[in-house]
């Protein structure tokens, strides 16, 4: 059969549908992320906002266009959230979408309680230049407007030596380390991150990469652990507001003068590093003065790059009941945010002008090659081949990124 994976969301969503197409290979299904002309379509569904459950329709109209006589079927979070709405197709919830190769010819709605420990997995298709490895499921947190617990369900850790075992047989360039809140990974196995990195520094020399963290996962241990890795100095580090009083009400567990704390430690060990976050605006009950504080918190920051969200309700969480900002309020503080993080991505920029970096090249694109440094700076090059790194010196700012010349060794 000839089988369409099509993934909407996060890393983690990427990585399981990598492993979907591993199943579906093994079997001798043609495997492709195009609509048309397909048996069976699979669409790996997202639900951190109403607007991710839009897409997820929208994916299955789009499907239905280009091969009205296949088969749809809608796993991960929007399906475990409410397969209702996509009535009239087969849905799979989180705990079996990986296995969704088993439920091709079924109908209906799977979904089945969220298991206590982190269950043995397949193996996902990996590519040569960037591969994904999950290590954690499920999250703790319960942050009064995050709907992702009530869908993932509890944390669950990957034990060091699988993480292992998987590593040992990746080939790519680049290890992008994943999973729905790998601050909590070891926590319910008694192992740790910091244990994770210092075995993997003894078995792989790609680069590594994080996937987000909690500020109050960087410690001493931990960034000692990272240093001893081929490590990309690049922190994505939960930040979503900067006044301390929202954070309360989001029940986030830590304040600004902590995750302030954990930004320096960064830096002192690498002070090279770009740190990015991500920030929601209009948050319940957020005034123009808490608005204010965030601005001027980010600014004491000096991220790299923000990823700015206005505050978005979903049934089910805490939150869902409390009144709600102006809809024009919150665009209004996103667009302000948003002036606010090309300021700083633009000064990021111009700090690494005349640098000397190695890049991962992934494509090559309207007469560039496209890459990204190990601080995810996107740099366009003239010359090098598809998933090889290169060493180039940083010439200034082009597009989104970076224009740079090869340095020949």
């Amino acid at each position: 059969m000839k089988v369409c994976v099509f993934t909407l969301g996060c890393k983690t969503n990427y990585y399981e549908s990598q492993q979907i197409v591993w199943q579906l290979t093994q079997k001798g299904h043609q495997v492709t992320t195009k609509f048309a002309d397909c048996d069976v379509v699979i669409i790996n569904s997202c639900a951190v906002t109403k607007e991710a459950e839009k897409k997820s329709r929208q994916a299955i109209a789009r499907a239905r266009a280009k091969s009205p006589n296949a088969k749809v079927i809608v796993v991960g979070c929007a399906s475990e959230k409410d397969s209702a709405q996509f009535d009239g197709n087969l849905t799979v919830g989180n705990v079996q979408k990986t296995d969704v190769i088993n439920y091709l010819d079924k109908e209906g709605n799977v979904k089945l309680d969220f298991p206590t420990t982190y269950q043995k997995d397949c193996p996902a298709l990996q590519g040569r230049t960037r591969a994904y490895v999950k290590i954690q499921e499920g999250c703790n947190n319960f942050c009064t407007y995050c709907i992702v617990p009530y869908l993932r369900g509890r944390s669950r850790s990957k034990l060091v030596e699988d993480v292992v075992n998987e590593v040992k047989n990746i080939v790519a360039e680049e290890i992008v380390i994943t999973g729905i809140d790998i601050s909590q990974y070891g926590k319910d196995t008694n192992q740790s991150l910091e244990q994770l990195f210092f075995e993997l520094s003894r078995v792989t020399k790609a680069r590594i990469r994080l996937g987000s963290l909690e500020p109050r996962a960087i410690t001493k241990d931990l960034l000692f652990a990272l240093s001893r890795l081929n490590f990309c100095p690049h922190f994505h580090l939960s930040l979503q507001s900067g006044c301390d009083a929202t954070l309360k009400r989001m029940n986030r567990h830590y304040t600004t003068e902590e995750y302030l704390s954990a930004v320096n430690e960064i830096r002192k060990v690498f002070p090279d590093c770009a740190i990015t976050c991500d920030v929601i605006v209009g948050f319940s009950g957020e005034t123009d003065e808490e608005f204010q504080k965030t601005v001027d918190f980010v600014k004491k920051c000096g991220f790299a790059d923000i990823h700015v969200f206005p505050y978005s309700k979903r049934e089910g969480t805490v939150a869902y009941k409390w009144q709600d900002v102006d809809g024009i309020i919150k665009k209004q503080r996103a667009d302000a945010l948003a002036r606010v993080k090309e300021q700083l991505k633009s000064q990021y920029l111009n700090a690494q002008i005349g640098k000397v970096s190695s890049v991962l090249l992934e494509q090559r694109k309207d007469g560039f090659m496209q890459g990204y440094t190990p601080q995810y700076v996107k740099v366009y090059t003239s010359g090098g081949q598809s998933g090889k790194t290169v060493t180039v010196k940083i010439d200034g700012l082009y597009k989104d990124g970076v224009k740079a010349t090869e340095v020949k060794q």
